[in-house]
């Protein structure tokens, strides 16, 4: 069923064309894990520094999200200190980057109607140009869960608990679809320069909101115009209810915002 709804030689091209750049965000994501993982110590006091420096630095460690309770507890750990804006702030700009590569610079250069002369449909090819970053964003998502979970059960066995860890990865894979759909959206509703800056701009600035209402200094209140704050890894890592209505949200707007771009795409006008 899926083979029909997509161009099964575009895809196999596309993936194979943006598999260097997955490689290097590969890298990243391996590299500051890995680092990550080993400066987690279930010590309560090797965990004083940690301690000692949200003390001096209580705005900046909220700014970033790493102010959690209990430096013991691994999973609290790794959700804060990777979770909290690094791996967020790398998803974010391997979504914006992908989007680009994938569907602005065929739209941009008028690549897409050529693409469209071919017996599939504008629907079938957005499709699978989406399709290629669904996997991709998948693949990311799944990295990460194998980087802070493989390592973590070999060192520090009885404190990880890989159920949660996967959930964890689960809701981050939700989320960057959600900004996918946003990225995707604004690159095919307008165009140019309009379009570039637009599906950057926006989720960068609920990236920047988010940050703004960690601070918890009069600015909580921010947290209501951003789908980071659906993303809260406490709750998560809890596997607290509020967590899966957040994600059902999460799908439901992804869902939502991708129906919106098929229907107003199949209206465009595409120049040459």
């Amino acid at each position: 069923m899926v083979s029909k709804m997509i161009s099964l030689p575009l895809y196999k091209k596309e993936i194979k064309s943006q598999l260097p750049l997955f490689l290097i965000f590969s890298v990243l994501v391996l590299m500051y894990g890995m680092i990550v993982v080993t400066l987690f110590n279930p010590d309560p006091e090797a965990a004083g520094w940690l301690d000692s420096i949200i003390v001096m630095y209580p705005e900046m460690m909220d700014l970033i999200g790493f102010n959690i309770a209990d430096f013991t507890n691994y999973q609290l750990f790794i959700s804060g200190y990777l979770y909290g804006m690094l791996f967020l702030l790398f998803g974010l700009i391997y979504s914006i980057l992908v989007t680009n590569r994938l569907i602005f610079r065929y739209l941009d250069k008028g690549s897409f109607v050529y693409l469209i002369s071919t017996p599939n449909s504008r629907t079938k090819i957005l499709f699978t140009q989406i399709k290629v970053l669904g996997t991709y964003l998948f693949g990311l998502s799944l990295l990460m869960y194998l980087v802070v979970t493989i390592p973590g059960l070999m060192a520090y066995g009885d404190y990880v608990d890989p159920i949660k860890l996967l959930y964890l990865n689960a809701s981050y894979f939700i989320l960057l679809l959600f900004l996918s759909s946003i990225n995707v959206l604004f690159t095919t509703l307008f165009e140019g320069k309009k379009a570039s800056i637009l599906s950057i701009a926006v989720p960068v600035l609920f990236f920047f909101i988010n940050m703004i209402a960690n601070l918890d200094n009069g600015f909580k209140w921010f947290e209501f115009f951003t789908p980071f704050s659906l993303f809260n890894t406490d709750l998560i890592i809890n596997l607290d209810e509020l967590s899966f209505l957040f994600n059902g949200i999460l799908l439901l707007l992804s869902g939502l915002m991708y129906f919106i771009t098929f229907k107003l795409f199949n209206r465009r006008d595409l120049n040459i």
